[in-house]
């Protein structure tokens, strides 16, 4: 039998469907408008170390594929609520902010008082004064595909200004959990930094949901309670304690580091909770508290049914309303950076109420261009031939 010899064949072009456009750059932004989400609309305004600027456009809200964050994860981040014109908290968001860049072995651009002006300034080119979150992120720089940030750029920044819900209905009615134990927790050096390495608790969100839950809840090994997707957890215990985990294994909460700071100044004295501690926390414990509590993001959730068992009476209990009562009141009057609104508008409007009409000289607005020249030109033909005009 002879040598099999290999046929070279050769493939032929995919049909026209399939075959990617070459695109400039006017159908490549053309294209971005139009594929936006619907939920772009919340999407205010961004900051990018890559442009030098803000922009209020969505589809312009992007951040470059060679760009370390992106195809490495390398990078932190953190948040801010915005509230009747100002930023509440901003202050320790930063040094939490720089902290996790300093474990990450992230190099800051800018000073603390360079990112504050930074982030404060992308707020007020919104122009929106209450339901605002800022996101802001910090990553290890741009330039190649390596997997280390050693050939990089300096430190890129990123500021996303969006709108927030009040979360409402979830405190009137209280929200229900799921226990997540088939997804690993992540190693204490990810947990305690707010890095962008969310696969983990994207997927114990994920799997939270598929049993009717919230955010997911994950324990140690040992059977400590450890934290949710994006959050802490706490209870008050049968004693009238507040409790909380530690931080040495988890993220520090911001939220929940001050409402204990003002439990300890208000409801200790009141005498309507007996203790404020951080203590190891059972399962056992979690399942019969009074109450239990969702932590994050500025707000606090109630807990009121874990896996099918009711905790307490199975609604939102009298400690959470003080709690919740208490943060919304510390966020009218504490720690408050006022945002520069007036800085960014120009001869009385504002620099975002343009957005609809940068977008007509776009896409349609071409054909409302053209509609706009042919109205004034059919009048004037009107009038030289003595026909009839149009009134509008």
């Amino acid at each position: 039998m002879g040598m099999l010899s290999a046929k070279k064949t050769r493939r032929s072009s995919p049909p026209g469907p399939l075959r990617p456009p070459m695109m400039d750059l006017d159908d490549a932004f053309y294209a971005m408008q139009q594929k936006l989400p619907r939920s772009a609309f919340d999407f205010l305004a961004f900051y990018s170390s890559v442009l030098g600027g803000i922009v209020t456009d969505p589809a312009l809200m992007t951040v470059p594929m060679d760009e370390h964050m992106v195809h490495r994860g390398h990078a932190v981040f953190d948040t801010a609520n915005v509230s009747r014109g100002y930023c509440y908290g901003l202050d320790f968001h930063l040094d939490r902010l720089l902290r996790s860049a300093g474990l990450a072995r992230i190099h800051p651009a800018f000073t603390k008082e360079e990112l504050r002006h930074i982030i404060l300034s992308t707020v007020a080119a919104s122009q929106v004064r209450d339901d605002v979150f800022v996101r802001f992120w910090m990553t290890s720089g741009r330039g190649n595909f390596a997997i280390s940030a050693k050939e990089t750029t300096s430190s890129g920044f990123f500021v996303m200004v969006h709108r927030y819900s009040s979360k409402g209905d979830l405190k009137l009615q209280g929200i229900t959990e799921h226990v997540v134990e088939d997804i690993p927790l992540k190693n204490p050096l990810l947990a305690t930094m707010k890095s962008t390495n969310y696969l983990i608790n994207a997927l114990v969100c994920q799997a939270a949901e598929d049993k009717g839950g919230f955010l997911g809840i994950q324990f140690e090994p040992s059977g400590a309670l450890a934290e949710s997707s994006i959050g802490n957890v706490a209870i008050l215990t049968q004693e009238g304690v507040l409790r909380t985990p530690p931080f040495e294994r988890i993220l520090a909460g911001t939220t929940v580091k001050r409402l204990w700071e003002l439990a300890v100044d208000s409801l200790l004295p009141q005498g309507i909770v007996s203790g404020v501690e951080y203590h190891q926390i059972t399962l056992a414990e979690l399942l019969s508290a009074k109450e239990a509590f969702s932590l994050g993001g500025g707000s606090v959730l109630p807990i009121v049914r874990i896996d099918g068992h009711v905790i307490g009476d199975g609604k939102p209990g009298p400690v959470f309303k003080e709690l919740d009562a208490l943060l919304v009141r510390d966020m009218d009057v504490n720690f408050l950076d006022p945002v520069p609104y007036q800085e960014y508008t120009q001869g009385g409007l504002v620099q975002r109420g343009w957005r609809g009409l940068q977008r007509w000289r776009r896409a349609d607005g071409y054909l409302m261009g053209l509609v706009l020249i042919a109205l004034p030109l059919a009048f004037a033909v009107g009038k030289i031939r003595g026909g009839p005009t149009f009134m509008l």
